[in-house]
């Protein structure tokens, strides 16, 4: 991480601006290296299962997952909801606007990778594609990571309680729907952009955010945006 040393006032905008900036970079630089993002598609990807259904625009997934999984989601560019299934399952649905002629949906698929205590799933989908993901999985894993390259992420937070939730975008917006009882703990970082709090006696903040909220629920969230923008919504508690 860069510091900047700032010493006359003169230039006390630019710094915080340039500083601004570096936090940004480092939050979108964090982002893409914890996932394979590269500008070509490999040429291969993971199996499908009987019942699995594929084709140019449209992929579906279903698989029997062990309700104490830890959960690492990776999607390069798309727009995703994220929400809790009513059984044991994780349920991933692709669906693309702008489908390439040459490939099928599970051509995206790069990893899934399934083990009593551990799910793994990595999308390698480009921003032409228009890409829509629903992740359902189960409501209370232990642990539940998600990192979004660029795109708009829903994250139903009432219908997820994990123990530890790390979310991070590195380019996009994130509404999260859920009240206090949520979470126990809720943290918002954004490192260039807006926070919306839309609940009752909700505030807004610009520019660089940092905030941090009490629930009264179980589990910590961490919302991290290097460029965009979170809204913090009422729960609705309905499927999707």
């Amino acid at each position: 991480m860069k510091t900047l040393l700032c010493h006359k006032p003169m230039v006390l905008l630019y710094c915080l601006l340039a500083t601004t900036f570096l936090l940004a970079e480092n939050a979108v630089a964090e982002d893409h290296n914890s996932m394979d993002c590269p500008g070509w598609l490999s040429s291969t990807h993971a199996p499908l299962a009987d019942g699995d259904q594929n084709s140019s625009s449209h992929l579906q997934l279903i698989r029997k997952v062990d309700a104490k999984a830890d959960f690492d989601l990776n999607i390069c560019a798309a727009d995703v909801t994220l929400t809790g299934s009513a059984d044991n399952t994780l349920r991933v649905t692709v669906d693309l606007e702008r489908p390439a002629q040459q490939h099928t949906a599970v051509d995206y698929l790069q990893k899934l990778d399934i083990t009593p205590g551990h799910v793994e799933l990595q999308l390698h989908l480009m921003r032409p594609l228009h890409a829509k993901v629903t992740i359902e999985i189960p409501s209370a894993p232990p642990t539940l990571s998600l990192n979004l390259g660029r795109g708009d992420l829903t994250l139903v937070a009432d219908r997820i309680g994990g123990r530890r939730e790390s979310i991070n975008v590195g380019y996009g917006h994130v509404e999260f729907q859920g009240d206090a009882d949520s979470y126990e703990g809720l943290g918002v970082n954004i490192g260039l952009g807006s926070l919306h709090d839309n609940r009752t006696d909700g505030e807004s903040h610009h520019f660089i955010v940092a905030r941090s909220f009490e629930g009264t629920g179980k589990g910590s969230i961490e919302v991290n945006v290097g460029m965009g923008s979170v809204d913090l919504d009422p729960g609705q508690n309905k499927p999707i």
